[in-house]
């Protein structure tokens, strides 16, 4: 075994630890997100709601500070039970000392304001009662004194961006500029300007003028981390498309594409629906793409099309456990990714309220249980040894898994972020927002 330069403990839980069947649909967790500067996670809930948190970096806890909530379309939800809300965000916005968040629910995608308000108390009037009637200018006046008794984060609607998706939004993407951001659904991604929102512009649209010719959709979008122009995007059929808008406005021929040759030469029922690619998340660095389809982590290089620079094992399921999944829909579960700040590790979420930890260059990886709340894993285990500090996990054949006849598959991790300057992870299982600490133990 080798050691991890993490020791991982929970720092910290929010939410109520009820039964899955007690939990409220809208008080389900739908996006998690730290901010650029590592200093606030953002969490939406699919009430429409969105609350903000800010870290404490010297005692690695958090505290709320604003909640905000979009009643528009929460009020709408309550009137259309059947429309399901589904609040993602990107916030990465600061100007001044306030700061900027960008929502979207189905629809509609927001801009909001959030900044510091001092609520002010008088504590010496200077001058009693009797000797007001002594003054006879202003000269003999004297301003009381006041001081600041408590600090409040507010938070109003700035900007609303509307009508310019047909279909249900899967992803919003903040260019690095921080001028312009993409916004996706199935069939079409528009690109904004934060000052207008009148219009955007149309730069990959998917419809063919016969819905019935329809053969994949958009599952996920993001901006390049540094050069404004270029972003990817990908598709339910396993590719992933780099656009590159220097070279045209239109993007739906895209400058390279990724695709698995292995997996696409696998031709089986399943195939297509587990090679659906959830989500995409680049590097840090921008060198690099991770993808994250039902089975599988995979890393790609921008400069090599042809396959992954490295594939890792997240659900090992046999063909009749599949059938099941399909059955109870299981199998259509969208799981998030994550880079670690220096693009050494990646994380995911999956069942049973475990995520997986990898170093993805020298495919080892770790799996660990989301719910606890003590000192957790802290080792990296080799391949084709069965794990003997933990229940049900296993390591064969290069694949880190469980026993997934043993699975409660209504427990799982959707949601998981990691800060991008220190070894701080945000965790959302269902309804509850755990927060991870990973001290450092190497020594210099």
């Amino acid at each position: 075994m080798e050691d991890v330069p993490f020791k991982w403990r929970v720092s910290q839980i929010f939410g109520d630890k009820s039964s899955i069947e007690k939990i409220a649909e809208q008080d389900k967790i739908s996006s998690l997100e730290f901010d650029s500067t590592g200093n606030y996670v953002a969490v939406g809930d699919r009430g429409g709601r969105v609350i903000l948190f800010q870290s404490n970096r010297i005692s690695n806890e958090s505290e709320e500070e604003s909640d905000l909530e979009e009643e528009e379309f929460f009020n709408e939800e309550k009137e259309d039970e059947d429309e399901e809300e589904n609040s993602k965000k990107k916030k990465g916005l600061q100007r001044n000392r306030s700061h900027l968040l960008l929502s979207t629910n189905d629809q509609t995608i927001k801009l909001w304001k959030i900044f510091s308000k001092e609520t002010e108390l008088v504590t010496e009037l200077n001058i009693d009662q009797e000797e007001i009637e002594g003054i006879n200018s202003p000269k003999d006046l004297i301003f009381p004194k006041t001081q600041v008794e408590e600090i409040n984060k507010e938070a109003y609607n700035k900007r609303t961006y509307g009508n310019a998706h047909a279909y249900n939004i899967n992803a919003i993407s903040l260019c690095s500029d921080d001028e312009v951001f993409i916004s996706s659904d199935e069939l079409r991604i528009n690109l904004w300007h934060l000052e207008r929102t009148d219009k955007s512009f149309n730069i990959v649209d998917l419809k063919p003028d016969d819905l019935e010719q329809l053969s994949e959709v958009i599952t996920c979008s993001q901006f390049h981390p540094s050069e404004s122009s270029q972003f990817i995007y990908s598709l339910s059929k396993g590719i992933i498309h780099l656009g590159d808008l220097r070279q045209s406005a239109k993007c739906n021929n895209s400058v390279r594409s990724f695709e698995d040759e292995e997996t696409s030469l696998n031709d089986s029922f399943f195939t297509e629906i587990m090679s659906n690619i959830a989500d995409i998340k680049y590097s840090p660095c921008g060198r690099y793409i991770l993808s994250r389809d039902y089975s599988t982590l995979k890393v790609w290089d921008v400069k090599m099309e042809s396959k992954p620079v490295a594939t890792l094992c997240v659900g090992d399921f046999s063909h009749s456990k599949l059938c099941e999944l399909y059955e109870n829909d299981f199998i259509f579960d969208k799981f998030e990714c994550n880079w670690s700040g220096d693009g050494k590790y990646v994380i995911t979420g999956s069942y049973e309220n475990y995520y997986y930890l990898f170093d993805w260059k020298q495919n080892k990886g770790m799996l660990i249980d989301g719910s606890k709340t003590t000192k957790i894993y802290s080792k990296f285990y080799e391949t084709n040894k069965q794990n003997e500090n933990s229940n049900n996990i296993f390591e064969t054949n290069n694949k880190l898994t469980y026993d997934s006849d043993n699975v409660d598959f209504s427990k799982k991790i959707f949601n998981i972020s990691w800060n991008q300057y220190e070894p701080f992870i945000a965790v959302a299982a269902t309804n509850i927002l755990y927060l991870y600490n990973g001290k450092n133990d190497q020594k210099k």
